[in-house]
């Protein structure tokens, strides 16, 4: 095998590598845009509950915290993976909302 069909193989499997990427970067976005989506909905449940509901729900919503911080932190992991090293404006389309106080 000579060295331009050893480069151009190199360069195929980068392509494919890229695109692995971009597509972890896809679905790591929707999941976490799915998640943010559910932790809104449950502080909603949980900003009209009390006792045992509410504990319920508090759980609920730790939970989903706890997921959604865990997926947007991945998407800053793969973000750097394809080279992209600033994420401030990540907040902005992607801002986990604080904890609950109990």
């Amino acid at each position: 095998m000579g060295l331009r069909e050893r480069t151009a193989q190199h360069e195929h499997l980068l392509a494919q590598l890229n695109e692995e990427r971009i597509s972890a970067l896809v679905r790591i976005s929707k999941t976490l845009e799915s998640l943010l989506a559910q932790l809104h909905d449950a502080r909603a449940r949980v900003a009209g509950t009390h006792g045992d509901v509410r504990a319920r729900e508090m759980a609920k919503y730790q939970d989903l915290h706890q997921r959604a911080s865990l997926y947007r932190w991945y998407l800053e992991v793969q973000r750097e993976s394809l080279g992209i090293r600033h994420h401030q404006g990540l907040d902005e389309f992607y801002k986990v909302p604080a904890p609950i106080d109990r």
